[in-house]
C-alpha cells in the first residue's frame, strides 16, 4: 500500500507576503528555477526554524523528524541548511517513479538532488559529501570560504483523475547535517 499524506503539498501561486507559507505553480514546477526556487525557501526555512510554515508543503512525517533534528543541531549545522536561489550550482533528478496503490490511485515521486554553495562555519574535515572551496573576491587579501553542500528533496504528487495538483516534499535530507 503506497500512502500519500494529502496535508503536504505544493499549492498553486507563490504567496511571498505577510507571512504565508511559500507555494508552487504546478505547471511550472519542473522548470530548473522552480525546483531550485522550491529548495531554496524550504531549506531557508529549515534553517530559520520556521517549520510551522512547511505545513502545507512537506509531509507531515518528515515534518515531525525534521522538527526533532532541527532542534538538536548546533548553528553552524543550521546555518548550512540554507541555500540561497543564486547559490545552487547543479540540480539534477535522482529517480523518477510511477506507481499505483491497492486503489488503483496513480502517483508520481521525483528525487531532485540539489549541490550550492554555503558559507557557514563549518570546519574544514566534515566528512561525507562536503567540500570546500576558497572564493577569492578582488584581492588576496579578501577570501570568502564556502562549502559544496549537496541536498536531496523527494517531491509526490497523485495523478489520479480529479486529485488535486499538488506537489508534497516527502524526503529532506542534507547529507552530514541533518542526520
Amino acid at each position: 500500500m503506497v500512502r500519500l499524506c494529502s496535508r503536504g503539498s505544493l499549492k498553486s501561486v507563490w504567496e511571498t507576503g505577510g507571512g504565508s507559507p511559500p507555494r508552487l505553480q504546478v505547471p511550472h514546477f519542473w522548470r530548473k528555477s522552480k525546483e531550485s526556487e522550491a529548495f531554496s525557501v524550504v531549506s531557508q526555512l529549515l534553517s530559520q526554524r520556521k517549520l510551522e510554515l512547511l505545513d502545507e508543503l512537506v509531509s507531515a512525517e518528515v515534518l515531525q523528524v525534521l522538527k526533532e533534528k532541527i532542534s538538536l543541531l548546533p548553528d553552524n549545522h543550521r546555518d548550512a541548511l540554507a541555500a540561497d536561489i543564486d547559490a545552487i550550482m547543479y540540480t539534477t533528478e535522482g529517480d523518477v517513479r510511477i506507481y499505483y496503490d491497492d486503489d488503483g490511485r496513480k502517483f508520481v515521486s521525483i528525487l531532485m538532488r540539489f549541490w550550492y554553495l554555503n558559507g557557514a562555519n563549518l570546519p574544514d574535515e566534515v566528512p561525507g559529501e562536503t567540500k570546500v572551496f576558497q572564493i577569492v573576491f578582488g584581492d588576496e587579501s579578501t577570501k570568502e570560504k564556502r562549502h559544496l553542500l549537496t541536498a536531496n528533496y523527494e517531491f509526490q504528487r497523485e495523478f489520479t483523475e480529479g486529485a488535486k495538483p499538488d506537489w508534497t516534499i516527502t524526503r529532506i535530507e542534507h547529507p552530514r547535517l541533518l542526520e
